[in-house]
């Protein structure tokens, strides 16, 4: 805004308020496959991870697993059988890194088995131990995976 005072310009500063609605964009809960032919253990991993925030997709197969992965955008973290009859969960992880490179893995044994490795959750489990093992695994993206003929 000017002003005009004995033929000279005056400039006056205006200050304009503009008004603006914070925009909050919704914190994606992270994403968990859990991928056993054991439909009451996938169920009940999935029952606790929601519990927890997680978003979860349960499949009995891992060709449905990683069809949802293709459908559904990345994956945060896996939660698979190590050893399933159609191949392995180590199998499933590296197919689904292709897709979600940060992928997490957890893969659960049948009992008797011996963990050798943080990657790996031994049945019987408690909720405890799955919150647990999915908070401590790492983002082991790029290393060696566990071989199942290993375990057995």
């Amino acid at each position: 805004m000017s002003l005009t005072s004995d033929s000279q310009p005056v400039v006056v500063p205006v200050t304009i308020a503009i008004e603006s609605n914070d925009v909050t964009m919704p914190i994606q809960s992270p994403r968990v496959a859990v991928v056993s032919e054991d439909a009451e253990l996938s169920e009940a991993c999935a029952r606790v991870l929601r519990q927890e925030g997680y978003s979860v997709h349960t499949a009995a197969h891992s060709g449905h697993a990683l069809l949802a992965c293709l459908e559904g955008g990345p994956v945060d973290f896996l939660i698979a059988e190590l050893a399933m009859n159609e191949g392995s969960g180590p199998a499933l992880a590296r197919r689904m890194r292709r897709y979600s490179p940060n992928l997490r893995a957890i893969f659960i044994a049948r009992p008797g088995t011996t963990a050798e490795s943080d990657g790996v959750l031994v049945r019987p489990f408690t909720r405890d131990d799955l919150l647990k093992r999915l908070e401590l695994v790492p983002n082991d993206a790029g290393h060696e995976l566990p071989d199942p003929s290993t375990y057995f």
